[in-house]
């Protein structure tokens, strides 16, 4: 899991400053004597009389800090020399040792002044290059922690934040590095005397109470699921499996339908009007990785209405549990399924709705996992004074790059106070993604409006970015976390809110962060076929909401609250009434750290590799706080196999620390894959109470108690229906850890 709230910054930076401003640096022996005379001017007139004389040098904004950035146990400084961020005792009018300090998405980006380059670990070389970047790189983003007793930061990578600079032998160096050691600390000491913004934390935001019933689990949604296995067939019927790495694993319900010869077929009735098809599918992959393209025959009522467009393009990875390649020869194939969406001539109620290989389907096989029928509303209408993107050249469906007719509408819409308005059609958008702040997104909704393409992506770079009624259809085809190809990226400040979106064929649905986030709505939605999480709240995010969506085929976490303990803590997130199908790759809701968040009314089903819910203190997370609320929750079929492990359907994993406070209410567990309740971890897990929760048909042990458990856990009405093995295995330390039996508990 592949980020940073700087609220005491000001006075932070003053300190810095007031240190810079007393210090005495000395001159080196080869100084010249324009050099010196410089160095005995004020801060702010050094840095304008050098900068008027370098011609590599740009105008700099008013409002960065300047700097020179000086290592603790060296006393050298920083400075870049042929495209490498290098130390030494270099003059303070040496202006490649001159940084500016840019706020950019809630992290900092460090500007050589000189060559107009950055900081970066984009190639993963052993050094820290200085070179011209992408506005999307997370490779180029930092974050400074100040050490109170030093006065002094430490400067960790964004995109892997488990590294930090360092210096080594006059190279600036990243890697995992004790923070204690002072070549890992820096000064920041200002040359123009600016101070970087203080960040004013907005107060906290209410989340909004919910439209639908505590108790009714999971999303309500407007269309009607059919499973294949379950309609009428002439082809096989793949038996439930759960062996990781079969068809039968990654499908809903743990089976489906092959089709391999002409004539064979699914036929289902259809339970309501409809005139919108999603079918869940595998067709077989290229041999070079890259896929191939087949067309299946849709029947209503015996009669042919059209082809379906199938690719496994976006499907097929390689390399076992632990990877995602794109590569045939590494084996392990796995995500083996994707979807196809059209929309229809009206399907009346009652219809004979058949999917059938006909002569010129040349697939080899054809796997049928299920099918959804819609009946989906007509269009909406540009609401008065938006913006429509063809008034900026955009042309549907044309295949032609719309990008920057996209961007003038964005920047127009943005000063005028109104709103982008997407017709319907596809619009492309390959060159660059799309910096949103101050500005509303409308189509004329997800099966209609369309941006496509690698850049179909919208980074949030401020408050009040809100988007409706549209679809994301990227080209991600592996996952690659040095690339940022989520549909959105970034924390949302304030007062944003993304609703009815389809986001499929990327990363990430939305990554929420780096950046300050505070009651983020995300409501309504359908995260599909995607090779990470679905949406994560990270880097401190707080108040916000993710209620009554869709998520199927998530390659990692469908819903996750990460609280990187580098960053904010993520306070007061909701979960809520959302439907979860078929992640691929981790779990269908996790928090990792964070205070009083809480998972409710959700639905949960077929988890390939991981638990179901994920309560962990991992990945360097922020302690948990207040209290944890998993209440009315349903996991259906969860549980798999990752990392040499069998994880249960909910876990509590105390990993890196201790945990704390979590209130597990009214929860099902049916069918898990091995354990139902899983508990594990070296540190302590202690004022937790599970209660009121019935364990049905595990395939192992409905409770597993880990062998390096601390603390106590409550069980109280814990009911346990016909276990796979004995109900209760126990394995945990007799002195460190202990059951509080409250009333109640039955069959174990």
């Amino acid at each position: 899991m592949s980020h940073f709230p700087w609220p005491i910054l000001f006075f932070f930076i003053f300190f810095l400053f007031i240190t810079a401003c007393t210090m005495n640096l000395s001159a080196s022996p080869s100084a010249v004597a324009e050099s010196a005379a410089v160095d005995e001017l004020e801060p702010t007139q050094a840095a304008t009389m050098m900068l008027t004389r370098t011609a590599a040098a740009t105008e700099v904004p008013g409002d960065m800090l300047i700097v020179r950035i000086k290592n603790i146990a060296t006393g050298t400084f920083l400075f870049e020399e042929g495209g490498l961020a290098v130390l030494a005792d270099v003059q303070k009018s040496q202006i490649s040792s001159h940084w500016q300090i840019e706020d950019y998405q809630g992290s900092k980006r460090i500007r050589n002044i000189e060559s107009g380059n950055y900081l970066s670990i984009e190639n993963l070389q052993d050094f820290v290059e200085v070179i011209p970047i992408e506005s999307e790189w997370m490779s180029a983003r930092w974050m400074f922690e100040k050490d109170n007793n030093s006065g002094s930061v430490i400067i960790r990578n964004v995109w892997h934040n488990w590294q930090i600079l360092y210096e080594s032998e006059g190279q600036l160096k990243y890697d995992r590095f004790s923070m204690k050691n002072k070549v890992a600390q820096w000064m920041i000491e200002p040359i123009n005397a600016k101070a970087m913004n203080e960040q004013v934390t907005p107060e906290p935001v209410v989340v909004p109470t919910s439209a639908q019933i505590a108790g009714s689990r999971g999303a309500s949604v407007p269309w009607i699921e059919y499973e294949a296995e379950e309609a009428v067939t002439n082809a096989e019927i793949l038996a439930p499996d759960r062996t990781f790495g079969t068809f039968s694993a990654e499908s809903s319900g743990r089976s489906a339908v092959k089709i391999t010869e002409v004539g064979q077929y699914v036929q289902l009735s259809s339970l309501a009007d409809a005139n919108a098809i999603v079918v869940r599918y595998i067709i077989p992959d290229s041999e070079d990785g890259m896929g191939q393209d087949a067309t299946i025959s849709l029947y209503v009522n015996g009669e042919f209405k059209q082809k379906l467009n199938l690719t496994s393009r976006y499907a097929w990875s390689y390399g076992g549990e632990e990877y995602t390649f794109n590569t045939p020869a590494a084996g392990g194939a796995h995500h083996f399924y994707d979807e196809a969406r059209a929309l229809l001539d009206k399907i009346p109620a009652g219809a004979l709705v058949s999917l059938q290989k006909d002569a010129d389907d040349l697939a080899e096989y054809y796997v049928i996992d299920l099918i959804d029928l819609e009946q989906v509303a007509p269009p909406k209408i540009k609401p008065d004074g938006f913006l429509s993107i063809t008034a900026f050249g955009a042309v549907a469906d044309n295949g032609e790059d719309d990008g920057d007719a996209i961007r003038m509408a964005i920047a127009e819409a943005k000063a005028k106070n109104t709103g982008v308005w997407i017709p319907a059609g596809t619009f492309e958008s390959t060159t660059a993604p799309f910096e949103i702040s101050e500005a509303m997104i409308q189509g004329a909704g997800m099966w209609y409006s369309v941006i496509h393409g690698q850049y179909a992506r919208f980074n949030c770079v401020g408050n009040n970015c809100r988007f409706y009624d549209f679809a994301i259809l990227g080209e991600t085809i592996l996952r690659d976390d040095k690339a940022p190809e989520n549909g959105f990226n970034g924390g949302a400040g304030t007062g944003s809110i993304l609703e009815n979106i389809w986001v499929e064929h990327t990363k990430v649905g939305w990554w929420v962060g780096p950046g300050y986030t505070n009651g983020l709505i995300i409501r309504n939605s359908r995260f599909r076929n995607l090779f990470a999480d679905g949406v994560n709240f990270c880097n401190g995010t707080s108040n916000s909401l993710i209620e009554n969506s869709h998520f199927r085929n998530t390659g990692d976490d469908a819903i996750a609250s990460w609280s990187p303990n580098s960053t904010g803590v993520n306070t007061n997130n909701v979960f809520r009434f959302n439907t979860i199908q078929v992640p691929w790759r981790a779990n269908c809701i996790a928090i990792y750290g964070g205070v009083d968040n809480k998972i409710q009314d959700n639905i949960c089903l077929d988890v390939v590799t991981y638990p179901g819910i994920l309560i962990a203190q991992q990945f360097n997370s922020n302690p948990f706080g207040g209290q944890t609320l998993i209440q009315r929750n349903s996991l259906i079929r969860s549980g798999g196999p990752m990392f040499r492990d069998e994880h249960g359907a909910l876990k509590i994993w105390a990993d890196q620390g201790d945990i704390n406070g979590v209130v597990i209410e009214d929860l099902l567990i049916e069918g898990s894959t091995f354990t139902g309740i899983d508990l594990e971890g070296s540190y302590t897990i202690n004022q937790t109470s599970i209660t009121n929760v019935v364990i049905e048909n595990s395939g192992t042990h409905a409770i597993y108690l880990r062998s390096n458990l601390n603390g106590e856990v409550s069980f109280t009405e814990v009911t346990v229906i016909n276990p796979g093995q004995e109900a209760l295995k126990n394995n945990s330390p007799k002195l460190k850890f202990s059951i509080i039996n409250g009333s109640g508990n039955e069959g174990w």
